[in-house]
């Protein structure tokens, strides 16, 4: 009986021998689902700011020298869906340098399809709307100073309009988001008050 075991133990060490120098093994795992009907598809969310005139990017929006009491300045643009969702965005204006006095006083109009969609203080913007896939939206800005407070005078205003979206699908699970600047610089001109 001790022989068996002896022969039994020399064979395992042989066996593993030949194994160790071998360098091949040889295992198979296989494991397989099937899934009919579902599919799987990437898609987009992107949009950009455009010159109406002509198709052009544009970042660089209001760049007013010398604005004065009464004075207005017009500009648009045309924000363009690229992607191959549904767009809702937001505007909104933040200060990014000058004075506050300056930003403060600034008052801006945006037309949509000619009507009024905002009408109030620069810093206050907050419009959101919704744009179809392949389609745009051409909006126009009138941003104006109608305070005429001497102390304005000289006084620069840097801001930024932000247009972004965060579009949320099934539920909230899956979201998609772009945003898209436009910078802007307005200098108040040189004015007095009476004769």
């Amino acid at each position: 009986m001790f022989t068996r075991i002896k022969q039994a133990a020399r064979f395992l060490l042989l066996t593993a021998v030949i194994l160790l120098f071998s360098q091949v093994t040889d295992a198979d795992l296989l494991d397989r689902e099937e899934v009919t009907a579902n599919t799987v598809r990437a898609t987009t969310l992107d949009f950009s700011n455009r010159d109406t005139a002509n198709e052009t990017g544009k970042s660089l929006f209001f760049s007013v020298q010398g604005l004065i009491p009464t004075g207005f300045q017009v500009e648009s643009v045309r924000i363009k869906n690229e992607g191959e969702l549904d767009v809702t965005y937001e505007l909104s204006a933040t200060q990014t340098a000058g004075d506050a006095s300056l930003c403060n006083a600034l008052q801006l109009r945006v037309l949509s399809g000619w009507l009024t969609e905002y009408s109030g203080p620069l810093l206050g913007l907050s419009f959101d709307t919704a744009v179809l896939e392949g389609q745009n939206s051409d909006l126009v800005f009138v941003l104006s100073l109608d305070d005429t407070n001497v102390q304005l005078a000289n006084t620069t205003c840097a801001f930024n309009i932000r247009v972004a979206s965060v579009q949320t699908v099934q539920g909230g699970t899956i979201q998609f988001f772009d945003e898209e600047v436009l910078q802007n610089q307005v200098t108040a001109g040189t004015w007095s008050l009476g004769g």
